[in-house]
């Protein structure tokens, strides 16, 4: 998706919408902190990215939006991250009970945004490197004192 770098080589298209759907868009930009015409795009570019990959969901999470493969809770980067690389696209299928066709849609469609696969990535490491840097380091402790008296 859009990160801001695809705005600089722009084409200027003028669409007529209803009224209801202007307002929504307006809505829709003001509560994400974004430009109607920004929004505008977003949702333009996901729409073409369903039509051109129907099993692919863009879903909204705290590192921003992310692919999952439709109706499970499985990120396109994590299954691209084992598969064809540690795992068949069949073999991977069988392991979590979908078919090898949605294994390779998730794969074509890691193919065509290698970019955005590749930022997703990234913010998972980023995450996860967070996550260990907030673990509690354990404390040493202190040799036990022997209670032995000594008897003179």
């Amino acid at each position: 998706m859009c990160d801001g770098n695809c705005m600089r080589e722009t084409a200027v298209m003028t669409l007529r919408m209803p009224q209801g759907v202007k307002r929504g868009v307006e809505r829709l930009a003001a509560r994400f902190g974004h430009k109607p015409a920004q929004l505008g795009v977003r949702l333009i570019e996901e729409g073409l990215r369903r039509r051109d990959f129907p099993q692919i969901e863009l879903r909204e999470t705290a590192s921003g939006r992310v692919a999952y493969l439709g109706g499970t809770r499985l990120a396109i980067h994590w299954i691209t991250g084992l598969v064809p690389a540690k795992m068949t696209a069949e073999a991977f299928a069988r392991e979590y009970d979908l078919t090898p066709n949605r294994v390779r849609a998730a794969v074509a469609y890691a193919q065509a945004f290698p970019d955005e696969i590749a930022s997703d990535r990234e913010q998972v490491e980023a995450n996860r490197r967070w996550v260990a840097a907030q673990a509690p380091t354990p404390r040493r402790r202190k040799p036990a004192r022997s209670r032995r008296r000594t008897i003179p």
